[in-house]
């Protein structure tokens, strides 16, 4: 059976550990050197049958025969459970020993022929020359080996060749000697070749060890990482969820007192008011945006869509805060269709424009879009302080901020160039800026455009008014001021809310079905909004026309509100968005739920 071979623990391994492996290759070879001396021994026989005294050749066979089954012993104690009971160096010296005998037993052949002719030792030279040729790359693994045989069987052949009275046979010595010098040369470099070799492996052996110790660590350190990702997002994603929560009914309590009469007073405490709760949104909204995109959980998802759209929302959303801070925004809404992810171009131009106008002092922000060739080109212009040279790169780093030493929060946390470059690279864009110092900055985005047929029959489309018909709307979300705070900005648009906390809540208080459904994603005993529409459906066999509004900033929950195929919105919700999506839900009829 095959032995372990040793294995140093460094690169540089020491003289026995080579020599044990030289040992250890010695026995391997032991099979093939006896069929060579078997090979031998038939060839010789064959030979010397009719020429030399055949009891003494009888003799001399029946030791060999003796000697090689001794051997066989050696090599199976060797390989089975005698391996241990000696040291590697005392199996090679036994080795070493069983060569030399056996050489010695080819080397006293020609001396056991007194009368031998010059034919008959040049013969058994051939038969010795052809041993020891093929003996090189068997017993040059352990040079002592291969050297003790030789010397052993072709020396006292030459001495033999060296005692007759005739020229030829004096030849034959000399040709002896000189072949014993070559085969030692060939041996001594099979010896430093197999050497090498192992010293080369062991190397290799260390070397393979260390990167697996390496690739071992950094492998646990990765996962680590990871863990630690995951961690930082699921913290994140809870706290961001239950932070929306109370902001949320801030927001829409503020929408609906602004519907009140006030006095100055008040009108300036509530403005302060949705400022503040503003803020607060977008820097969760930063945060979050950042957290997905450094993690790597964040995923494009391509599709064709109306830029036109997305501008008329941001014009809507910008336009008062620009008119506040006395800013002109000019946005130029050309209908046509791309092929990217929608939520990812307008969050980054959602940035860009909110950076233009929180930095613009004076003048105007201008943003539009132009065909270039087979691309449309977003761009956003703003007539600010510009940025310099040497920090055109350095704005897209996290958390740097040209002008805010004192980290005023209402400039954000730094990270709105940050998520823009990072998603632009999520839809295999790139973001390109101009700017000069003292005259402004210009931000540039380019889409491949949808150039299918389809595309072709774009017309834009405008928000549908809210129906003034006292739409009954239904809204279910088990945070009691959440249900308040959006009745009462319903109620304000005109409509008549129905608010509970779960399906069976809503059930017990209609009797009819309701025009419109707004459910929170996440409700009571691990239920979820869409189960409830469902109910609401299956109960008056219509599909109520139905949307998500959640917390929530989980990619997978995120992923599964959207494949529900109903509006998706994230709280805090902005009024006008939802004013928007409530409008289209009223505006569409619910057909009959047919079996």
């Amino acid at each position: 059976m095959n032995r372990p071979q040793a294995v140093p623990t460094s690169p540089n391994p020491d003289e026995l550990e080579i020599r044990r492996e030289q040992i250890e290759l010695l026995y391997s070879h032991g099979s093939s050197v006896l069929l060579g001396n078997t090979l031998g021994v038939v060839a010789t026989t064959a030979l010397l049958w009719n020429t030399m005294d055949r009891t003494i050749l009888l003799i001399w066979l029946s030791v060999v025969a003796i000697w090689s089954l001794a051997r066989i012993a050696m090599f199976r104690a060797h390989n089975g459970a005698m391996h241990d009971r000696l040291s590697v160096e005392s199996w090679g010296w036994l080795f070493v020993a069983g060569t030399g005998v056996s050489g010695f037993c080819w080397g006293v052949l020609a001396w056991l022929i007194p009368d031998a002719d010059t034919m008959t030792l040049a013969a058994i030279g051939m038969i010795l020359a052809g041993l020891l040729g093929g003996a090189v790359p068997a017993l040059g693994t352990f040079f002592f080996a291969y050297l003790c045989y030789a010397s052993t069987a072709l020396l006292p052949f030459a001495l033999r060749c060296f005692l007759e009275s005739n020229e030829l046979a004096y030849g034959m010595g000399f040709i002896a000697v000189s072949y014993y010098l070559c085969t030692l040369m060939f041996g001594r470099i099979s010896n430093r070749f197999t050497r090498d070799s192992i010293r080369l492996r062991f190397e290799n052996l260390a070397l393979l060890r260390q990167l697996q110790v390496h690739t071992e660590a950094a492998e646990a350190a990765r996962l680590g990482a990871e863990t630690a990702n995951a961690s930082k997002t699921r913290f994140l994603a809870a706290a961001s969820h239950d932070m929306r929560q109370p902001l949320q009914s801030i927001t829409l309590l503020a929408d609906a007192l602004q519907a009140e009469p006030l006095t100055p007073l008040a009108q300036e405490l509530l403005a302060s008011m949705r400022e503040a709760s503003t803020s607060m949104g977008e820097l969760m909204d930063e945060l979050m945006d950042y957290s997905r995109i450094d993690t790597g959980s964040l995923k494009a998802e391509f599709r064709s869509f109306d830029v036109a759209q997305i501008l008329i929302r941001i014009e809507a959303e910008f336009a008062p805060l620009a008119r506040q801070r006395g800013l002109r925004l000019t946005v130029r809404k050309m209908p046509a269709r791309v092929l990217s992810d929608a939520r990812m171009v307008e969050r980054i131009l959602r940035n860009l424009v909110a950076n233009a106008v929180k930095y613009t002092p004076r003048g105007g922000v201008f943003v539009g879009a132009r065909r270039r060739g087979k691309n449309l080109r977003l761009e956003v212009w703003d007539s600010g302080v510009g940025i310099p040279g040497d920090q055109q790169t350095e704005i897209f780093r996290e958390f740097y901020q040209l002008d805010n030493p004192e980290r005023d929060q209402r400039k954000g946390l730094g990270l709105g160039l940050a998520i823009v470059d990072g998603l632009a690279r999520l839809i295999g864009q790139r973001l390109t800026l101009r700017s000069i110092e003292g005259r402004g900055s210009v931000f540039m985005l380019e889409l491949p455009l949808d150039t299918s047929e389809a595309a072709k029959e774009i017309t834009r489309i405008q928000p549908v008014p809210l129906p003034q018909n006292l739409s009954r709307v239904l809204i279910i979300d088990n945070e009691p001021v959440i249900q308040q705070a959006m009745a009462a900005l319903l109620t304000a648009w005109g409509c008549r809310p129905i608010a509970a906390e779960s399906l069976e809540h809503a059930l017990a208080q209609l009797d009819t079905a309701p025009d419109a459904i707004l459910a929170d994603y996440r409700l009571l005993e691990g239920r979820t909004g869409i189960e409830a529409i469902e109910g609401v459906r299956r109960r008056f066999g219509r599909s109520i026309p139905a949307a998500i509004i959640t917390g929530d900033t989980d990619p997978h929950r995120i992923a599964e509100a959207r494949a529900s195929g109903f509006p998706l919105l994230q709280k805090p919700t902005p009024s006008a968005h939802l004013r928007e999506v409530l409008s289209k839900l009223l505006s569409t009829p619910a057909p009959i739920i047919t079996a």
